[in-house]
């Protein structure tokens, strides 16, 4: 894990994120929010601010040409200036403002133009009238139909008002009728144009994740459920399953039958996959023949089960069709074949082509290739709990992410240890080995760009650091592990009350939570991690002892100290292992 920063972000740091926020003014971004198409409020506040703006240099303008012998110059001038205010607000506070504020800006518009309009004199109010239709086509672009309405009978109200006002206007209920029918045709033909290219985005977008040929998702909707999906089973410790298929001899067949009739056993195919699975479930078409099924809350046994009902509704499909058409499956589940999209569909993809050397027409789940010890402790493992199974694969695969394979084990080994020298009952030892194995699976909800930063993190990265105890106590503890979730909690708690996450002081911190500190604190000391060299066991220890009592409990650094050799043994045949504790 990264290093925490021991200052303040420098002058230079402090110099380039000013920066960074005036090209956000300027660009009008919204930190963390994409860009939409119509009413997104940076697209909203861009407008908004060259209208103002355009206005008032505009109105500025006209004070040089000939102008209404009543015509308050003074006014005008004013009225600009808080028009280019008005402007410069928006540039400023675009991305703290409420949805409310803008759709009351049209009647900030309304307020102005009417100033404008009679300042202007009365021999000028149609010419200044034609800032009202500014108003009203932003208003019908981006507002409700309902709010744009009113902001429409507004502004005909503000321009009736100035009319009675400046009282010597020629012909003034003309100048007004005409004047609000104009604005309302306006603000229909705006109203009905938005509406109609609202229409054309959502087909667009529909078409742009959906394949043309089978109505399935496409791959680009795929990766993106995938995602939404993958975060999910994260923060909820739930199992995910992927099942990538293949039309088996599907070269064959198109060559045989021709493309047409290739398409129509796409379609067929797709029609298959869409009746045997759930409607949680996302079916896509990944290109050409290749098709996959995204599940949630399904293991790895579920996983299997759905690929089997898959296969056998395609043979059903089938069954009255002169070629008789199979697929092939290939199955990985999350977490225990991989933690993120790219790993869980390359393990996918790996299956099918087991599946396909194997002779088709078959599903096989993916398999580790595993070394012989770890493979029998897995074993042991599945035996007592699938889902304990599923949770020390998360582990092993956070250990790979840091670059630190094998470390979660070593820590265990540690704990283990130090937990049965402090006279714990064998049932509480084995728990507390457990805790030790699956302590940082919380860290597969953090940046792997922070996990392997080689320098101190920013005070925002390691606050993200700190959730990883909170995310990893609500993975285990959805698994039904007893309080091994509750020392998972607290195992970067100290005794001097600085921890987190809830700042537990002394004994208020569990012994076994006390007990995993202690070890991972060991083994990330002897380890190499991204911005130092690995500590000597002698040194390591030495290191525990100077902060037993303030970071460490005073006890179980003594009897972690008393423990034989075969520590020093094993850390310095230890992998290289960014890991947290020290």
């Amino acid at each position: 894990m990264a290093k925490r920063p021991m200052s303040g972000p420098s002058l230079k740091d402090r110099a380039a994120d000013a920066g960074r926020v005036l090209a956000d003014r300027v660009a009008w971004r919204v930190p963390g929010q994409p860009i939409r198409a119509v009413a997104d409020p940076a697209t909203m506040a861009r407008t908004f601010t060259y209208l103002f703006g355009i206005g008032a240099t505009l109105l500025l303008v006209t004070l040089a040409l000939p102008h209404s012998v009543d015509r308050n110059t003074a006014g005008l001038i004013a009225t600009a200036l808080a028009a280019y205010l008005a402007a410069g607000g928006f540039l400023v506070l675009f991305d703290r403002l409420p949805l409310w504020f803008f759709e009351a800006s049209p009647l900030l518009g309304t307020v102005l133009v009417s100033l404008g309009t009679y300042f202007g004199g009365s021999d000028a109010t149609s010419a200044y009238a034609m800032y009202y239709f500014w108003v009203g086509i932003a208003a019908c672009y981006f507002l409700r139909p309902a709010v744009a309405a009113i902001q429409l009978a507004l502004a005909s109200a503000g321009y009736g008002i100035v009319l009675i006002a400046l009282g010597d206007v020629t012909v003034p209920a003309l100048k007004w009728a005409v004047a609000t029918g104009t604005l309302f045709a306006v603000g229909i033909l705006i109203t009905a144009l938005r509406s109609q290219m609202e229409r054309m985005l959502t087909e667009l977008g529909a078409a742009a994740r959906t394949d043309s040929l089978t109505g399935l998702a496409n791959r680009r909707e795929l990766e993106e459920r995938f995602v939404g999906e993958l975060e999910r089973s994260t923060r909820g410790g739930r199992p995910l399953a992927i099942v990538v298929l293949d039309l088996d001899w599907f070269k064959e067949f198109n060559d045989r039958f021709g493309h047409a009739a290739g398409d129509r056993a796409l379609v067929q195919l797709a029609e298959g996959l869409r009746r045997a699975t759930r409607t949680s479930d996302v079916v896509a078409r990944l290109g050409g023949e290749e098709f996959a099924v995204l599940a949630p809350e399904t293991d790895e046994l579920e996983g299997y089960q759905l690929a089997e009902r898959l296969r056998a509704e395609v043979r059903a499909t089938f069954a009255r069709q002169p070629e008789k058409m199979t697929v092939s499956c290939g199955v990985a589940s999350f977490p225990v074949h991989g933690i993120t999209t790219g790993e869980l569909l390359h393990s996918a993809d790996r299956a099918l082509y087991e599946a396909k050397e194997a002779g088709r027409d078959r599903s096989v789940v993916y398999r580790h290739a595993g070394v012989p010890e770890e493979d029998a402790e897995t074993a042991a493992i599945e035996r007592t709990s699938p889902r304990l199974a599923s949770l020390v694969s998360l582990a092993e695969a956070v250990d790979r992410r840091k670059g630190s394979p094998g470390n979660s084990r070593r820590v265990a080994r540690y704990a283990e240890q130090l937990a049965r020298s402090l006279s714990l009952p064998e049932e509480e030892v084995e728990r507390v080995r457990i805790a030790a194995l699956l302590r940082d699976v919380g860290e597969v909800g953090v940046a792997e760009s922070i996990l392997n930063k080689p320098a101190p993190v920013s005070d925002e990265e390691w606050r993200e650091l700190e959730r990883h105890p909170e995310i990893g106590a609500r993975i285990v503890g959805a698994a039904q592990l007893g309080r091994v979730g509750e020392w998972i909690l607290s195992h970067h708690e100290r005794p001097d009350g600085s921890g987190y996450p809830r700042g537990l002081r002394e004994h208020q911190i569990p012994l076994e939570g006390r007990i995993v500190a202690v070890a991972d604190a060991f083994a990330a000391m002897t380890a190499d991690r991204p911005y130092r060299r690995r500590f000597s066991p002698k040194r390591a220890k030495a290191e525990l002892q100077a902060r037993a009592g303030s970071q460490f409990d005073h006890d179980v650094v003594q009897a972690f100290l008393s423990l034989n050799g075969e520590l020093e043994s094993d850390a310095e045949r230890g992998t290289p292992a960014p890991s947290a504790g020290a």
